[in-house]
């Protein structure tokens, strides 16, 4: 807190006036005094920062792209005690981490939630706390894992226990490790391990709610072990320069923090796992139509905030039902297979692709004018001619496309509605001779 006025100085950066109120209000139910200022945007920062010191930053973002990451870097850069909490419409789990990795200090989806923001106040009382030395290890921890079910991969738990063993000790050495097998036999060959200790680290290495393990304490140094994430680990040997003992830096408290914040993120992978088995067409491995529903409706809010459309392409192979009945249901389901593969390597990263049912596809193009999705419309069905799949003993079939175009919100204003429009755009198709592209009045051959 600001000794002097004995308030919190904030930020607000691009915020509408509803998240403003939601931050005012648990502000004054954690009867705090502040102070708000106000930006437009990151660029008008600069002359900003010269002038104020925030120690919070309450910042917008419609989604996490590398523009976002770059601004919070260029946030934490000029001013670097703020505490950084991004506020988004939707987490994107890899823009999460990169962000976090920039220096973010909290994320809050939108509309926000009371819940939520109290916590995000709450770890910013122990944020000023920490900043100003006040600290302990007990507090530390708080501060840096009283959320643990933001962590995504592991990873990002051994980011945070880094950030806490650097608040006590000063590391003098680090080995990373690719395999369980490499840093075993190194340890045997440097700490003359006793069969013991090896069964204990072995047990370590494979415990999904193990982070770190103690090789040793030699005066005021510590020997130990950190799992990274993703098979890396690391050897590390550590000076304490802090006025705790090891036992109270290493406590139980930190062990129990950890163990729980690694069984919710594991936790989590397993309802995501099921979640996206939910998501996704058994047979061709592309989302499946309740996925294509929940990303519509996204995209359609966004477009609330951001103004930026998108189109689709409604895809149907012609004369498909020929090739089950003349070869057989697992040659088609083949054919199904090697079509979506066709059709992901036309497309660019950001695009989605879904099997609908049957013999149809749709391809969410995001941030897409008409024109330029004809163009891309145009492309996978030439791809697609241009095939040669094989069926019953290395023979080859040719295949083709109708395709209909739709654009939200020219052509439709529902999830619905634009899946019905560019449904009858490809059925024009159909009539049109089949192996077109259709929109509206005009066929694209």
């Amino acid at each position: 807190m600001n000794k002097k006025e004995d308030q919190l100085e904030i930020l607000a950066i691009g915020l509408d006036s509803f998240s403003i109120e939601a931050i005012k209000k648990s502000l004054k139910e954690n009867k705090l005094k502040y102070h708000i200022s106000f930006l437009q945007d990151v660029a008008d920062l600069t002359g900003f920062a010269k002038r104020n010191a925030a120690q919070a930053v309450f910042f917008y973002s419609n989604r996490q792209s590398q523009k976002t990451v770059d601004d919070i870097r260029r946030i934490h850069q000029l001013i670097p005690r703020a505490a950084i909490t991004l506020l988004s419409p939707r987490a994107e789990q890899s823009g999460i981490v990169g962000a976090f990795r920039a220096g973010l200090f909290d994320f809050l989806t939108l509309p926000i939630d009371q819940h939520e923001m109290r916590t995000v106040i709450y770890r910013l009382k122990l944020h000023g706390a920490i900043q100003s030395g006040q600290w302990n290890p007990e507090r530390a921890v708080l501060h840096l894992f009283s959320r643990p079910e933001s962590f995504t991969a592991i990873r990002d738990v051994a980011a945070g226990l880094d950030q806490y063993m650097g608040l006590f000790f000063e590391v003098e050495k680090e080995i990373h490790f690719t395999s369980s097998l490499k840093i075993i036999t190194s340890l045997q060959q440097k700490l003359k391990l006793t069969e013991h200790q090896l069964k204990r680290i072995k047990r370590f290495l494979f415990d999904d709610t193990g982070l770190i393990f103690g090789l040793r304490f030699v005066n005021d140094r510590f020997y130990f072990l950190v799992k990274r994430g993703d098979g890396q680990l690391s050897y590390l040997v550590a000076r304490n320069i802090s006025e705790y003992s090891i036992k109270d830096i290493l406590s139980d408290y930190l062990s129990n923090v950890l163990k729980t914040s690694l069984s919710i993120l594991a936790e989590s992978r397993k309802r995501e796992a099921m979640r996206m088995l939910s998501l996704t067409d058994e047979v061709t491995g592309l989302f499946n139509q309740r996925k294509l529903i929940e990303d519509l409706e996204l995209y359609i809010a966004r477009y609330q905030h951001d103004k930026m459309g998108f189109s689709l392409l409604f895809v149907d192979i012609d004369y498909f039902k020929n090739v089950n009945d003349q070869f057989g249901h697992v040659v088609g389901s083949q054919l199904l297979i090697d079509m979506a593969a066709i059709l992901k390597g036309q497309l660019r990263s950001s695009d989605l692709v879904y099997r609908y049912g049957g013999d149809e596809f749709i391809v969410l193009l995001p941030r897409t004018s008409v024109e330029e999705t004809k163009k891309i419309a145009l492309r996978v069905s030439e791809a697609v001619k241009n095939a040669e799949f094989v069926v019953d003993n290395d023979k080859k079939y040719r295949l083709s496309l109708s395709i209909g175009v739709a654009e939200f919100p020219t052509d439709a204003t529902s999830a619905k509605s634009i899946i019905d429009f560019a449904d009858k755009m490809m059925y024009m198709s159909k009539k049109s001779g089949r192996g077109k592209v259709f929109h509206v009045t005009e066929v694209v051959a």
